[in-house]
């Protein structure tokens, strides 16, 4: 299929909004950037996957698993159908549905009417790379850990009777899927939309201590048609004051890290090593072979960030959203709310359908 859109100025202002605005989330493509099945520090993760249709017709679903900062893709066609309005659950997504023991990437998923044709051969498929047989899903993510050390965190009782997956005790975390229309992207520093920051930050001892916490960057490179580099720095919450040095990530197209602040930014540790964040902003995009032919002739600049805060004792984990550094201005409210805009934009797809 056709995708991965790029972000442009007016695109990106639905990720800066507030509560109703930044639920827009249905798209034909649909990125949930962590997911998995693998061993952690303190147990086994795992991605539940909650998938919504939201056409009257029914739809096929393909896959893109793209994994580490080399981006090394698996693509899964025609993983799934759901009826019209089928909303389905698939519980440890990455066996059931990909057939995989084992991994962890960022998930992109593509909708396509059932029997339309949604590649580049799609008929009537515009410059900028929209089919008239893409169709609206939304997706939802779940992931959890499977508790190693049940013991150092619940009751014998409870231990004893997780005898098997489904019963034992987890800790999970929330990753809504991101419309292709949501990421962040260089392209948008005329409106100074090309940052964002995570707070939230806590990194205050390692897996097993009690009462500390420990935390994740995820550095996501969301276009399939530029090498990027994610920049990031870290701030004192209270006087701005960087920590530390500023710490870069090259990923290639649809590359994901996932550095722990103890290992980029190593001054940042102890009792007193809260109330931070940090922010985020790419840079040396390098476009792809192909991009010009699939209309990025600027490599489609795009990433994603997020952060994870986690209890070190039980591992339980939490999400923090990006957020932008900037509100909406009154015309961006208005294009969302009554979709009457002022002047004219461009929203190109950073990644193809499968």
């Amino acid at each position: 299929m056709l995708k991965l859109k790029n972000l442009v100025v007016a695109a990106t202002l639905f990720v800066a909004a507030g509560a109703m605005a930044s639920n827009f989330r249905a798209a034909d493509q649909v990125y949930v950037p962590a997911a998995g099945h693998l061993s952690g520090a303190s147990g086994t993760f795992i991605s539940d996957i909650f998938i919504s249709n939201l056409s009257t017709d029914s739809v096929t679903v393909s896959i893109i698993l793209s994994s580490g900062i080399t981006g090394t893709q698996q693509n899964f066609n025609n993983a799934l159908t759901l009826a019209a309005g089928e909303r389905r659950e698939i519980n440890d997504f990455f066996p059931t549905t990909l057939g995989l023991s084992a991994g962890f990437g960022q998930l992109i998923f593509n909708a396509c009417k059932t029997g339309g044709i949604c590649t580049s051969a799609c008929p009537g498929v515009d410059a900028n790379g929209n089919c008239p047989d893409f169709r609206p899903i939304s997706v939802e993510s779940r992931i959890y850990q499977i508790l190693s050390n049940c013991a150092a965190t619940y009751s014998t009782a409870v231990c004893t009777a997780a005898t098997s997956q489904a019963t034992q005790p987890t800790t999970g975390q929330l990753f809504a899927g991101i419309p292709w229309y949501n990421f962040v992207s260089s392209a948008a520093s005329g409106a100074g939309l090309d940052k964002t920051f995570v707070t939230g930050l806590r990194n205050t001892g390692g897996a097993g201590s009690n009462g500390t916490y420990r935390g994740n960057i995820g550095l996501v490179n969301a276009s399939q048609f530029s090498t990027t580099t994610l920049v990031v720095k870290l701030f004192d919450g209270k006087t701005g004051a960087q920590i530390g040095s500023t710490f870069t990530q090259t990923l290639a197209p649809l590359g994901q890290a996932q550095p722990s602040l103890g290992s980029i930014f190593p001054a940042f540790t102890g009792a007193t090593a809260t109330n931070a964040y940090v922010t985020v902003e790419q840079t040396n995009n390098i476009k792809t072979a192909d991009a010009d032919a699939n209309n990025c002739s600027d490599g489609c600049p795009a990433f994603f960030a997020y952060g994870s805060v986690l209890d070190n004792a039980s591992g339980d984990a939490t999400t923090l959203e990006p957020q932008f550094l900037v509100q909406l201005n009154q015309n961006a409210i208005f294009c969302i709310y009554n979709q009457t805009c002022k002047g004219t934009f461009t929203i190109k797809r950073a990644v193809k359908h499968q």
